[in-house]
């Protein structure tokens, strides 16, 4: 009993710095946002704070930038759940399964996550032009596919396509690494039992490679479904929610609103939203999955 003791008390100092940082750094800013949501105030210290009650969520609801903001983050998950998913996991499969090299294009793909998110959003900016340049242009123009150049990301018709298409090159490297990691778990005899069937790849990747790195699968539509209700670094850098709020973001409008326009209140209540459509968005795909799997 003592020495369980003991070991509970050491596994406790030893979290106790970790945990220290996460309450600073997650749960408070996450209760001073719920806070200042019930506030009219301009984010400057010292200026008052006029009780407004629900009167900031209320605005964030009537607002036609939000709703259609929303919209725009409901895109956003169900194009990169169709782009990451596949090709992220495909890729794993053809590691695991067929590449003998896989160590070096297993850190190609994986390049994508640990480059800077501002200097991938740069490159991308750069390669689709935020004007009529860019070198998708001169590339196209030199296959003549297009006779004249493409304002891609000024576009209210491709903007958000091209800043998808973006963020889905940032992400499909750290699910390729969730889906090669789970898919080495299976067991090889399994694999072999079903070759020696008859069974074909495709239906291996059915009937055994799917139900049983259905774990994995379900932490990665998860993280792709939150990911998208919160994003913003990409879509600020790339467009900052232009051409004409075509893909503005609840992530953009909250920074915006807090520190551009000075409604600080009003900024924290879009951030509490955020936070509410993400645990709700997480517990009801978690749902459906499980009972899908049942």
């Amino acid at each position: 009993m003592l020495k369980r003791q003991k070991k509970r008390k050491t596994i406790f100092l030893f979290l106790l710095p970790a945990l220290v940082i996460y309450i600073g750094l997650a749960v408070v800013p996450i209760l001073q946002s719920v806070w200042f949501a019930f506030f009219d105030w301009n984010g400057v210290s010292g200026s008052p704070l006029t009780f407004v009650g629900m009167a900031n969520f209320g605005s964030v609801f009537q607002s036609k930038e939000f709703l259609h903001a929303l919209k725009n983050v409901f895109v956003f998950a169900v194009l990169n759940l169709l782009i990451q998913i596949p090709l992220g996991y495909f890729l794993a499969y053809l590691l695991a399964d067929f590449c003998k090299g896989y160590r070096f294009f297993k850190t190609v793909f994986f390049s994508s996550v640990i480059l800077p998110i501002t200097a991938t959003a740069l490159l991308f900016k750069l390669i689709f032009g935020s004007s009529n340049t860019g070198a998708l242009n001169a590339v196209l123009m030199a296959a003549g596919v297009i006779q004249k150049p493409q304002g891609w990301l000024i576009q209210e018709s491709t903007a958000l396509l091209f800043v998808i298409l973006a963020n889905a090159w940032c992400g499909f490297g750290y699910h390729m690494t969730l889906g090669f990691a789970a898919i080495n778990e299976i067991p090889v005899e399994i694999l072999q039992v079903a070759k020696l069937d008859g069974a074909t790849s495709l239906r291996k990747i059915v009937s055994i490679v799917i139900p049983m790195i259905w774990e994995s699968l379900k932490i990665s539509i998860v993280m792709i479904i939150t990911g998208s209700i919160k994003i913003f670094d990409i879509v600020y850098i790339m467009t900052e929610g232009g051409p004409n709020g075509m893909t503005q973001v609840p992530a953009v409008m909250m920074y915006n609103e807090a520190f551009k326009y000075n409604h600080y209140g009003l900024g924290s209540a879009i951030s509490v939203v955020i936070f509410i459509l993400c645990i709700l968005m997480s517990v009801m795909s978690l749902r459906l999955m499980n009972k899908k799997v049942d």
